[in-house]
């Protein structure tokens, strides 16, 4: 198993750091074949600098100590050139827990250093054919058992785990008690169980030499972890094959940060592009105003002695003034919500429909309107932004009501599959309200429309509003993790849903 290893050099070192064996990684990465090296100290591997400041000694003093030291940095080759090494040293133990040694791990990660440190696959392929390695088995042995970085573990020809280190236990929970004897099929989600990838990666292994592959795996408690795995097949003498190594590498933690960063470009694509947007129908509608304010003032210097014309049109200038604040305040209150830091605390959404209502209690009892409601929960949220929501929701509702406004509040738990506009996401729940009103509703080509900025589907002649209530709301949603989505049918009233994610 450790004799067919080249993408690792694996050697072993007594107390003072003398080489005792060699592998075909070693000599493949350091470039000394086992004659030349066996016998020397490992600090020849090291650059001068390190060598005078006492870096090797250093390392073996740490894995002394806490039982293993692990380093990356460049290290020197017999043809004097350089590599990157990212090395582990395990300490070894006698019996009595006395250190009798050390094992070296060294891997060659030039490629990584020179290309912004990502990391490009892993092998793991075990090699040495030395008669000194035979004759140390059980120190070999040793020493696999006590490597924590990574799962090292001895498959038989039909996949079935015949021993188990310390870094599988680590990584995968199992005792050795607990896994050794069962098929290493167990380690893998079930879809990929189904579609028969662990026999797959087996028959890749046998044709091939080797298999790698990166994937979600599973621990024993059913938690998932990020694995980089190498399978290499092992031979008897004759070329048969005899089972198979298999490594595997815990990169849960690097695979979450590519995850973010790959939510990050998305998010900062979709605001680029909301910018885009943004600036021109703002620009878009605060033009309008502008153009009748200069219509109406070169109108007046030509009718200077008109007084009553003057009037009419100083009237027309107050009211266009008069739109381009709105338009300007609600401008201003659109953009400053992803300025804000969300006030994240435990809100009743009972009370905040109530002080809402009480905003609206005038426009209510004037249009004679009826609220229904059922009892709300409590969720996880900015109280402020759901105010917003909740505002923007019930003066749309009475705005555009029906002769005899009624307005339907309730809530209900419904999971990620049952929302429309959330069909990619993996399945959780939300908790979905809904308002409901019976006023002039809107044809089914406008349910999304109606969410973009400035968007209007009245004259302002009919219904006063900046178009920007519904884009406001769908904003704040998205800054919570949730979604908005409408359904109308004209002249039938219509109902705009909420969801606020639950976990």
């Amino acid at each position: 198993m450790i004799a067919e290893v080249e993408d690792y050099a694996i050697i072993l070192l007594d107390k003072d750091g003398t080489i005792q064996n060699w592998n075909a990684g070693a000599q493949k990465i350091k470039q000394y074949s086992s004659d030349e090296i066996i016998g020397k100290n490992f600090r020849i591997f090291y650059l001068p600098e390190d060598q005078q400041s006492g870096l090797p000694e250093k390392l073996l003093a740490e894995a002394a100590n806490v039982g293993k030291a692990t380093h990356e940095g460049w290290r020197v080759q017999k043809s004097g050139g350089h590599f990157w090494g990212s090395i582990v040293i395990t300490a070894l133990h006698s019996d009595d827990g006395k250190v009798i040694g050390f094992s070296k791990v060294t891997r060659d990660l030039t490629e990584k250093k020179l290309v912004e440190d990502q990391l490009k696959g892993y092998a793991d392929e075990l090699q040495q054919k030395n008669e000194s390695l035979r004759k140390s088995e059980e120190r070999y042995h040793q020493m696999i058992a006590e490597v924590e970085d990574y799962a090292i573990i001895l498959l038989d020809e039909a996949g079935t785990i015949r021993n188990w280190n310390a870094g599988a236990q680590k990584i995968k929970q199992y005792t050795a008690d607990e896994i050794i004897g069962k098929n290493f099929r167990v380690f893998y989600l079930p879809g990929d169980q189904q579609s028969g990838l662990p026999e797959k990666l087996i028959a890749e292994a046998a044709n091939k030499g080797k298999a790698m592959l990166e994937g979600w795996r599973v621990r024993k408690d059913g938690t998932h972890f990020w694995g980089s795995i190498v399978i290499t097949a092992l031979h008897n003498q004759e070329g048969n094959i005899i089972g198979y190594s298999k490594v595997t590498r815990d990169l849960t933690e690097r695979k979450l940060s590519e995850e973010k960063v790959e939510i990050y470009l998305k998010e900062l694509e979709a605001q680029n592009y909301e910018l885009e947007h943004f600036a021109y129908v703002a620009a878009h509608d605060l033009q309008e105003p502008l153009r009748k304010i200069r219509t109406f003032i070169e109108i007046i210097q030509k009718n200077l002695g008109n007084e009553a014309l003057a009037g009419k049109y100083f009237e027309k200038i107050n009211a266009a003034a008069r739109r381009m604040g709105e338009l300007v305040s609600a401008v201003l209150n659109y953009s400053r919500i992803d300025k804000d830091n969300k006030q994240i605390t435990r809100v009743d959404l009972n009370e905040v429909l109530k002080k809402v209502l009480e905003d609206f209690e005038l426009s209510i009892q004037e249009k004679q309107a009826k609220i229904f409601s059922d009892k709300l929960p409590s969720i996880e949220a900015d109280e402020l932004q759901v105010n917003q929501v909740f505002s923007n929701l019930i003066s749309n509702a009475l705005k555009y009501a029906g002769t005899t406004p009624e307005i339907k509040i309730f809530s209900t738990v419904v999971s990620s599959r049952q929302i429309k506009n959330a069909v990619n996401e993996p399945d959780s729940d939300y908790l979905q309200i809904v308002f409901e009103d019976n006023g002039i509703g809107f044809e089914p080509q406008y349910e999304t429309v109606i969410f973009h900025l400035f968007k209007r589907l009245h004259g302002r002649q009919d219904y006063a509003g900046t178009g920007i209530g519904l884009a406001l709301c769908k904003r704040i949603m998205d800054k919570h993790g949730g979604h908005i989505s409408a359904k109308g049918e004209v002249n039938k009233g219509a109902k705009f849903y909420l969801h606020f994610p639950l976990s």
